[in-house]
C-alpha cells in the first residue's frame, strides 16, 4: 500500500520579517508592481525561523532542518503545506510555489509521476479526520490540508544510488493587518529531499 509523506514547512514569519536585510529589500521595492523575493539560502543564519518536519516513521534524518532524509517507496506521495510556528503573528503564510532547481528537472521527471503541482481539491470533510484537530492533523498527512503534491513512479528505483533532490520553495508574506491586495514580499527558501528505498 502506498503512503502519504507530509512534509511540513514550519516558518517564524515575525522574527523573519524583522530582519534587516528581509526590510531593506522591501523598502527597496517601494511601491513597484513586483513583489520583492528574498534568497534563503542553505548556508543563510535562518535556520532557527524555517524548516521541516515530517512524520517520524517516514524519516531518517534531518528532522527541524532544511534537508529532509526520507524513507520511501515506489508509488508513495509526498505532500507540502506551511504554517507559522506561532499562531498570533501578524504575517500569513502561504506556499506559492515548490519547483525543482532547474539542473535536477530531468531527475525529478525520472523519479516522480510529476514535478509539484497544486492539489485537486480533496474532500474537507471526511470519517478519518474526526476529532483530529491542531498537530494531530499533520501526523494524519492523508487529510492535510496539503498544498502541493507528487507522487514518486511505481518503476522508480530508489536504492541504487540514494537520490538526492535540490529544489525551492516560495512561500509568500501577507500583512494581516492589511488589505489583502498585494504580498509583503516572496521568501525563496532552498531545502533538499533525500530519498532512500524503505526496508
Amino acid at each position: 500500500m502506498s503512503n502519504v509523506i507530509g512534509m511540513l514547512v514550519l516558518v517564524d514569519s515575525a522574527a523573519l520579517m524583522k530582519d534587516e536585510r528581509i526590510q531593506q529589500m522591501i523598502e527597496s521595492a517601494g511601491n513597484k508592481e513586483e513583489i520583492p523575493v528574498f534568497t534563503i539560502q542553505d548556508e543563510d543564519d535562518f535556520s532557527a525561523y524555517i524548516y521541516m518536519m515530517a512524520d517520524r516513521r517516514h524519516v531518517v534524518e534531518g528532522l527541524g532542518t532544511g534537508k529532509l532524509k526520507i524513507k520511501a517507496t515506489p508509488g508513495d506521495e509526498l505532500r507540502w503545506w506551511e504554517a507559522n510556528i506561532f499562531q498570533n503573528s501578524p504575517f500569513e503564510i502561504m506556499i506559492k510555489e515548490v519547483s525543482p532547481a532547474c539542473s535536477q528537472q530531468l531527475s525529478w521527471q525520472q523519479i516522480f509521476q510529476h514535478t509539484p503541482v497544486l492539489h485537486p481539491e480533496v474532500e474537507k470533510e471526511s470519517a478519518s479526520t474526526i476529532g483530529l484537530f491542531g498537530r494531530d492533523m499533520f501526523w494524519a498527512a492523508a487529510f492535510a490540508d496539503f498544498r502541493y503534491q507528487t507522487r514518486i513512479k511505481e518503476d522508480t528505483r530508489l536504492n541504487e544510488p540514494n537520490i538526492d533532490l535540490d529544489y525551492h520553495i516560495d512561500l509568500q508574506v501577507m500583512d494581516k493587518s492589511l488589505p489583502e491586495e498585494k504580498p509583503v514580499c516572496i521568501l525563496r527558501w532552498f531545502p533538499k529531499i533525500h530519498l532512500q528505498e524503505a526496508s
